[in-house]
């Protein structure tokens, strides 16, 4: 009878670790995941857009001028180093004539500063030869660099913000002057040279540290919708605009003509009205869908949500995501 009750114990432990077990795996049973997500969507506002394209670099003299002897001969006295300053006619260094052993002296041809100077006692000159270099030192140009993808926006007399490291605190106001039509690639990453007017010199100096905000454009009277909202087909624009007639919602591609694009908002011309309901992509891509609704596993590649260019920023109004 021991025997039969400890078997009977035995088996009811094993009863109940089972059923234990069971019901562990009933809780953490697997569920289908579900896949819907709730529609976002947003209002075609109006409102104020500013787009500005950022680019870095140096302060830059207006005038440079080379310095040359007008003998040939060695140097025999130096009168200004580098970085002193000169007005027109001052002596820079005097030159002995081989042969005769006159003196002649090399003078500046503006005001401004001596730079790049390489003259020494004994130095050989001869006519022609470039010495030094006077540089302005009343009026300076910011020099930046922008980036390729931006440049394309950048276009002469556009204002800017112009800061310097040097120079805390205060904002220079400046206007393009030039864009280089060679661009410079370094690691992979293509900069165009973008030479800014300033309207104010106080306090600059050459190849000081400068970085500029450059106004591209704006309009205070747009029609908005979040950038993330634009589609594009080819060279083609679209936005999916929703309708409802009582419980029957519609959605509709609608081809747009596009303005203004900053890291948020896009300005559209034609093609919706204020007060218009556009869908936005989903946050919770399914299936190899992207969060701008771009499908990756999809071989049609021509339909994606619209961007900014990458160094582009702007202020904008309006257009929030519901």
């Amino acid at each position: 009878m021991k025997k039969q009750n400890i078997h009977r114990l035995r088996i009811a432990a094993i009863l109940l670790a089972c059923a234990a077990m069971a019901a562990a795996l009933g809780g953490c049973g697997i569920r289908k995941a579900s896949t819907s997500t709730q529609t976002r969507t947003a209002k075609v506002t109006r409102g104020a857009i500013s787009v500005t394209v950022h680019g870095t670099g140096t302060i830059q003299p207006t005038s440079v001028q080379a310095v040359s002897s007008t003998v040939t001969g060695k140097v025999t006295q130096i009168f200004k180093q580098n970085g002193d300053p000169v007005n027109d006619g001052d002596n820079i260094a005097e030159v002995t004539a081989t042969g005769t052993g006159a003196t002649t002296d090399i003078t500046a041809p503006m005001d401004g500063v001596v730079a790049l100077s390489q003259l020494t006692v004994g130095t050989p000159v001869q006519p022609g030869m470039t010495v030094c270099q006077v540089q302005s030192a009343a009026s300076f140009n910011a020099v930046v660099n922008v980036d390729e993808l931006d440049i394309a926006g950048v276009k002469a007399g556009q204002k800017a913000d112009v800061s310097v490291d040097a120079i805390s605190g205060k904002l220079f106001s400046g206007t393009v002057q030039k864009i280089s039509q060679v661009g410079v690639a370094t690691n992979g990453v293509t900069d165009f040279s973008v030479t800014l007017s300033m309207d104010d010199s106080t306090g600059l100096m050459s190849n000081m540290s400068a970085s500029a905000d450059i106004h591209t454009g704006e309009n205070q009277n747009a029609l908005l919708v979040p950038v993330e909202a634009l589609q594009t087909k080819g060279a083609d624009r679209y936005l999916t605009v929703r309708t409802t007639s009582g419980k029957t919602t519609k959605d509709t591609q609608v081809k747009v003509s596009v303005g203004l694009i900053s890291d948020t908002q896009a300005e559209i011309t034609s093609g919706v009205n204020e007060g218009d309901t556009v869908v936005l992509p989903s946050l919770a891509p399914t299936n190899g869908t992207s969060i701008n609704g771009l499908n990756r596993n999809s071989s049609d590649s021509s339909s994606s949500s619209g961007a900014a260019a990458s160094g582009a920023s702007s202020t904008a109004s309006g257009g929030k995501a519901s």
